[in-house]
């Protein structure tokens, strides 16, 4: 976190496969490839399976491999621009309640077809493709310019994920938020 303090508004690409998908080492390092091409600073989540790093010497200085974090936490840091990740239900709803662009490369199961609602549906990121297939460097570096660069796309994408986040925001931090009223007929009904 302290690192993440050091970095400038919505800089951040952060990356994280979650805890049950096994991403294959060819996958892993056609990430690393443009995540050090594209030049933007990195936070990286490796399971116990990678090298403890503090740095890592091939992103020259800008980039860090972490064997586990709060990935809340860091999403909802100000450094975090966006969020590479296998779209897993519990990391789609977590970048969307807390507008962060995300850049899918689903794995299987549901991710598919969330990162399908990403990029048509809720227009909050770029579905990479993935399926268990290897994305090369260059598909997952013009994902990340799409996402974090300055055209149209990326425009509308951070539009998006500021305007999901307050929906979101709304529903569960009101009174009268559908969130609450929903909860508590639920909460009513079985007490009852």
């Amino acid at each position: 976190m302290t690192w993440l303090d050091s970095q400038p508004t919505s800089s951040i690409v952060y990356v994280s496969f979650g805890t049950i998908a096994e991403v294959s080492r060819r996958q892993k390092e056609e990430v690393g490839k443009a995540l050090v091409s594209s030049g933007r600073p990195f936070l990286w989540t490796l399971r116990k399976e990678a090298e403890k790093a503090e740095e890592e010497e091939g992103g020259g200085g800008w980039g860090r491999l972490v064997e586990w974090c709060s990935q809340v936490d860091v999403l909802s840091h100000g450094a975090v621009g966006c969020f590479l990740t296998h779209c897993g239900w519990n990391s789609t709803l977590e970048s969307m309640c807390l507008g962060v662009p995300t850049v899918g490369f689903p794995q299987f199961s549901d991710q598919e077809t969330n990162a399908k609602l990403v990029e048509d549906v809720w227009r909050t990121g770029n579905d990479g493709g993935g399926g268990g297939a290897v994305v090369e460097e260059g598909e997952i570096r013009r994902c990340l310019d799409l996402v974090m660069g300055d055209g149209e796309v990326g425009e509308e994408v951070r539009r998006n994920a500021r305007k999901w986040k307050e929906l979101a925001r709304s529903a569960v931090g009101e009174e009268g938020g559908t969130s609450y009223v929903n909860l508590k007929a639920f909460v009513d009904e079985i007490t009852s």
